[in-house]
């Protein structure tokens, strides 16, 4: 047996599980490292031992990924900002960053010309709101994953294709790349709900948000083991 891989039968048996709840959490996206070998799904051995320690014990190992990270946890971590001021996309994340509070680990500068570089490919602003984080290129690690939910004094133009300016915006900077790869998922599939960016624009207070965002991905995600 191949010992860098591990088979839907070999994780099934480490979860507890049935076979046919591992193929619909892959179909789900709910495990990662997943690929096709000849037609058959594997896992890599290292990452899912990891992922499969974190699910049973319901928290991410201190310094490793955190495989059931949420929105909201990456909200707690970051921040939700009203009123923002600025007359431009730059004094914009100017704003945000220094509302962050002083961490080594948080640096300022080149978080900004991180996003600036994947920016100036194309804005990532669409229908009025921007999603945001650090271009891959240009990697910027702070220690925990954070999601800033910035909503806007005035509409700004982030020179999005659609021409609308922007209102708000969600600005993600993961601690590493698969809690990015996550949120990103998470950000994009939300981002397709109606009901989701409506509740979003209505500007509900802090608790208020948090509850329906975690209302919107429990609603949207799978979770558990359930067979």
């Amino acid at each position: 047996m191949d010992k860098t891989f591990i088979s839907i039968k070999g994780v099934a048996e480490k979860l507890g599980v049935s076979e046919k709840t591992i193929y619909r959490m892959v179909g789900d996206n709910q495990i990662p490292f997943a690929v096709k070998i000849g037609g058959q799904w594997r896992f890599r051995a290292d990452e899912v031992v990891d992922w499969i320690d974190s699910q049973k014990a319901g928290v991410a190992p201190r310094g490793k990924t955190d495989y059931r990270i949420s929105l909201v946890d990456a909200l707690e971590n970051g921040a939700v900002l009203y009123r923002i001021h600025g007359s431009n996309r730059d004094e914009i994340i100017d704003e945000l960053l220094a509302a962050q509070p002083y961490s080594a680990s948080f640096d300022a500068k080149a978080i900004k010309i991180s996003l600036l570089a994947r920016e100036s490919v194309a804005s990532s602003s669409m229908d009025g709101i921007a999603w945001m984080w650090p271009d891959p290129a240009l990697p910027v690690y702070p220690e925990k994953s954070m999601v800033i939910l910035a909503f806007l004094e005035h509409p700004v133009d982030f020179k999005a294709l659609d021409k609308r300016k922007t209102e708000l915006l969600f600005l993600l900077l993961p601690a590493n790349n698969t809690e990015q790869a996550i949120l990103e998922r998470k950000l994009w599939r939300l981002s397709m709900s109606a009901s989701f960016l409506a509740g979003i624009r209505e500007q509900p207070t802090r608790k208020r948000l948090l509850e329906f965002i975690g209302a919107q991905e429990a609603q949207l995600f799978h979770q558990g083991f359930s067979a």
